[in-house]
Parts: structure tokens; C-alpha cells; sequence
């Protein structure tokens, strides 16, 4: 047999969680609320209102824009700097490839001027 305990224990078991539902169901209902005052909200700007908010988006998508190309810009110098670096590398060592190909010929002149006289 249960004691009144028992029983007044179930009751409020059962009773917390309909409260759970019952709060889970408010909820949701002032969610879907809320959504629908703000589509209303959208719904009951004015021309004018929209017009701003358009010229707003509009704004941030130029200044979007300007900082990427502004960033290119920089990207592009940068590597406009390390292309001026590597036609530099690029020409000492053509330079230095040339000298010594001029000592190797001077060598092999002599090399072969010293065959002849031996």
C-alpha cells in the first residue's frame, strides 16, 4: 500500500513535468511570435526606412570591397618587390656566370699555350 507520501510525490512528479511541456510549448509559441513581429516590422517600413537600410548594406558591401582591393594592392607590391629582388639574384649570378666562364677560357688559353711551348 502507498503512503499519502507516496502518492503526493507522484503527483508532483507528473505535475513538474507537465510544467516542463507546458513551458516548452510557451516558449515556442513566443518564438514563433517573435518572428512574426519582425517580418511585420519589415512589412510596416517605410519607403524611405528601406531606402536607408539599402544604402546601409550598400555601404559596407563598397567599403567590403575597397579594403580587398586595397589588400591586392599591397599583395601585388609585394610581390612587384620580391620580382625586383629575384631579376637582381638573377643578374649577379648571370654576372658572376660570365666572369667565371672568362676564367675558364683565360685558364684553357693557357693550359693550351703551355701544351704548344712544351
Amino acid at each position: 500500500m502507498r503512503t499519502p507520501h507516496q502518492i503526493g510525490h507522484t503527483f508532483d512528479s507528473a505535475g513538474l513535468r507537465l510544467a516542463s511541456v507546458a513551458a516548452g510549448f510557451v516558449a515556442d509559441a513566443r518564438a514563433r511570435q517573435a518572428a512574426v513581429d519582425a517580418e511585420q516590422a519589415d512589412r510596416d517600413l517605410s519607403a524611405a526606412e528601406r531606402a536607408r537600410r539599402a544604402v546601409a548594406r550598400q555601404r559596407r558591401e563598397l567599403q567590403a570591397a575597397v579594403d580587398e582591393a586595397a589588400a591586392l594592392r599591397a599583395e601585388n607590391a609585394r610581390l612587384q618587390r620580391e620580382l625586383a629582388v629575384a631579376k637582381t639574384e638573377a643578374a649577379v649570378a648571370r654576372g658572376e656566370t660570365a666572369r667565371m666562364r672568362q676564367r675558364a677560357l683565360r685558364a684553357e688559353g693557357l693550359v693550351l699555350r703551355a701544351a704548344r711551348a712544351a
